[in-house]
């Protein structure tokens, strides 16, 4: 049986040569579209390609959703790169060889150590093919396309993107049940440019850490709503209240052992003797502040 089909979608700022930092040393076995976020750029020859003028990620997510949703073909991943990451054509083929061997959800390659980065984990390491992970930033992201393809309700809000990784996706992977994540440290790429969008305000009025935050809230409710199982999981407590995410979290982070104490409690099927910190009183509402 053939191979679903692949698009990998590599932004430009619509000046210069499209693609210009890949190698292009062999045919891409994936259909490649350019997406030109000025909206300003000329057809290029030969290339495929979504010209709309966009202000950060998130809105580059929600274009690329609508463009898949209008396709007639069956893709098996969607790959969005920014265009500041520099990679060949057989290390993007031989990505993809690795995450269909593993049956990969969602996956990334690593990052060589001399790129520009904000999570030191998504550098790459010595030892192993491919590092299983909760969640993968959007620098360039490969996914499933059905897993994709849920989340269009989170980039239709989103301009910076922020949060769509962290939180947005890891509640679809796990409310839609695709749980195998990965970094593959077989294949390193580099990122060229320092991240910029953290102190941009976009037109909503809204920063990148604002928004972050609202992805965070929308996603907690959410897993409230279709898994309220999960609220003080392991799990749960893992994606949206970190021990090494900002200090906010700390309130959420510390109802933990007060919940796992009641679900071990409730197995053993007995009562809850103790009182919870004042002010800490578990309640499904406090799961979304």
């Amino acid at each position: 049986m053939s191979q679903r089909r692949v698009l990998l979608v590599y932004t430009w700022d619509g000046n210069g040569v499209p693609l210009g930092p890949v190698e292009k040393d062999q045919p891409p076995q994936f259909d490649v579209v350019v997406f030109d976020y000025s909206g300003k750029a000329s057809p290029v020859d030969g290339i495929a390609m979504i010209s709309v003028r966009t202000e950060c990620k998130g809105e580059i997510f929600r274009e690329v959703h609508r463009w898949v949703a209008a396709s007639t073909i069956d893709y098996e991943y969607v790959g969005l790169l920014d265009d500041d990451i520099e990679t060949s054509w057989s290390d993007l083929n031989r990505l993809l060889r690795i995450a269909r061997d593993h049956r990969l959800d969602m996956f990334v390659a690593a990052l060589s150590h001399d790129s520009y980065y904000s999570h030191r984990q998504f550098l790459g390491r010595r030892g192993g093919d491919v590092r299983p992970t909760d969640w993968i930033e959007v620098m360039m992201p490969f996914y499933r396309t059905e897993l994709f393809m849920a989340g269009g309700g989170y980039y239709a809000g989103s301009i910076s993107s922020y949060g769509i990784d962290q939180f947005a996706m890891p509640t679809l992977q796990m409310l839609r049940g695709f749980s195998q994540v990965a970094i593959i440290d077989a294949v390193v790429v580099r990122h060229r440019r320092p991240i910029t969008s953290d102190d941009k305000v976009f037109s909503n009025g809204r920063n990148a850490h604002q928004e972050r935050r609202l992805v965070r809230r929308k996603a907690m409710a959410q897993v409230a709503a279709e898994r309220p199982d999960l609220l003080g999981s392991a799990w749960f407590f893992r994606t949206f209240a970190p021990w090494d995410g900002p200090v906010r979290f700390l309130p959420l982070r510390l109802l933990a052992p007060v919940l796992w104490l009641r679900a071990y409690l409730a197995k053993q099927r007995l009562p809850l003797t103790i009182q919870s910190p004042p002010g800490l009183a578990p309640r499904q509402e406090d799961f979304l502040a």
